[in-house]
């Protein structure tokens, strides 16, 4: 018997890749701690509307998330957003995203301070030094604020590129490695004998496209995102694999003919135990380090290293009086620096086609970051008083909404710190004595929908290679 630890995309992508592998439905096993797959991927309904209280996109440079759709039989059914163009709080107001920007890194320079009101005077003329500072040395593996604020400045780091690849984070550009989480900044930067940081990325940036040619490279589905979760499950269950949801897996431990999983029991039953072939752990990094104490002691301690943010989403319904005026582009980021308690904020209606409201707006808000547990000691009431109250200052936005829903996601986001990349390739070594074990999902490469799909399909590809032929 083999078993999946965790029905989130990264495991529901594992079990797909398994039974294509060859494993018979009757020998797998897809356990769920939580009533429902899909992990942090989740849709609720407002206003007749499917919302999502998790991530509202995945993306579709890589084909990971676009080819399980199409296994699952929805590849047909995928949508785009309307408006891909956040605006930026700063200096106590919104303003348009700058043109010329590659993870909020300028590209032009020279185009970037003069459409850029997003700065100060000061913030631009040293974005311009990019162009004539000596070269960057890098250690092995930099934050990347420490390459950002070498060529641009601390303002571009704090203003520009902390709300958008921090933000994906949940994180700080000033803790998050450089390789693990932007290795495209890193390759152009060392690839070229340019000085400069922006001319290096002109040679990566796609070409512009002719007018009206431009497709947002970002997709879902107008029933919501879980449409991709349920249809993966139906599919499961009609091969015939066994899913067991609210089920807790407590203790992984070796015995004479292999591993056993003992599941938790309820008062002072005992759980069942089952002896498994393998197992591949779809779980978060701490869980894995529980399951894994007792047999595998060294991967255990490194897997606790492994930080995570934890984050909670506000979906929000206004009605389009409450508005001075319509809201613009898919949404707002909000810097760490302005000391708010909203991280950002997408325009739901607006963003997506099929949410859109004769009526009313739909927003989703972001709270939380890494360091950042403010959020945690509100319930829910007050958590999103705070927020109307924020939103009110920043969208100029009357009066409160008439109705809100909040999502909190416990360790949401795992923090890839220098190195990352080193640790899990040791974490994974360490394993090689505990039996076939697999490890596979956010914690490990890639935060990503798509990135968990590829980890949960490489993890049950390597799964399949230990098992007899």
């Amino acid at each position: 018997m083999l078993a999946i630890l965790g029905g989130g995309i990264s495991g529901i992508a594992a079990a797909l890749e398994l039974l294509e592998n060859g494993v018979s439905p009757g020998e797998l096993l897809l356990i769920e701690a939580q009533d429902t797959l899909g992990g942090k991927i989740r849709s609720i309904e407002m206003a007749g509307k499917p919302v999502e209280a998790g991530p509202d996109a995945f993306l579709t440079r890589t084909a990971a998330a676009t080819d399980l759709a199409s296994k699952v039989g929805i590849g047909d059914q995928l949508v785009r957003p309307q408006s891909f163009s956040a605006s930026i709080w700063a200096r106590g107001r919104r303003h348009p995203s700058p043109e010329g920007l590659m993870l909020g890194v300028p590209v032009s320079v020279g185009q970037f301070v003069r459409t850029s009101a997003v700065l100060s005077p000061l913030g631009r003329l040293r974005a311009l030094l990019d162009l004539v500072l000596p070269k960057t040395r890098l250690a092995d593996d930099a934050t990347i604020s420490h390459l950002v604020r070498c060529r641009f400045g601390r303002e571009v780091d704090e203003v520009l590129v902390d709300p958008m690849v921090g933000g994906i984070n949940a994180g700080s550009t000033t803790v998050l490695g450089l390789r693990a989480v932007a290795p495209q900044l890193l390759d152009a930067y060392q690839k070229t004998g340019s000085s400069s940081l922006a001319r290096s990325l002109v040679a990566i940036v796609p070409p512009r496209p002719p007018a009206g040619g431009r497709i947002i490279p970002f997709a879902s589905f107008p029933t919501g995102l879980d449409t991709l979760v349920r249809a993966a499950e139906a599919q499961l269950e009609a091969a015939g694999v066994k899913i067991m949801k609210g089920t807790r897996a407590e203790s992984l431990t070796n015995s004479r003919t292999g591993l056993v999983l003992q599941l938790a029991g309820t008062g002072r039953k005992k759980g069942e135990k089952i002896p498994l072939a393998g197992v591949i752990l779809a779980v978060p990094a701490s869980s894995a380090a529980v399951l894994l104490s007792q047999t595998a002691r060294s991967a255990a301690a490194k897997l606790e290293r492994i930080d995570y943010a934890d984050v909670a989403m506000t979906v929000m319904r206004y009605p389009k009086s409450a508005f001075s005026e319509p809201p613009q582009g898919s949404g707002l980021l909000v810097p760490r620096r302005s000391r708010h308690l909203v991280t950002a904020v997408t325009f739901a209606s607006r963003k997506w086609k099929h949410l859109e409201l004769p009526d009313s707006e739909l927003l989703r808000v972001s709270v939380g970051r890494f360091g950042d547990h403010r959020f945690a000691a509100m319930d829910d009431a007050s958590l999103q008083r705070e927020i109307a109250a924020e939103l009110a200052e920043m969208l100029d936005l009357r009066p409160s909404p008439t109705e809100a829903a909040t999502w909190r996601w416990k360790e949401a986001l795992p923090q890839y710190r220098p190195f990352h990349k080193e640790l899990v390739a040791s974490i994974r070594n360490d394993l090689a004595g505990a039996g076939a074990v697999e490890l596979c999902g956010a914690a490990y490469d890639g935060v990503g929908v798509p990135a968990c799909i590829t980890s949960g399909t490489e993890a049950a590809r390597r799964m399949a290679a230990r098992l007899p032929g």
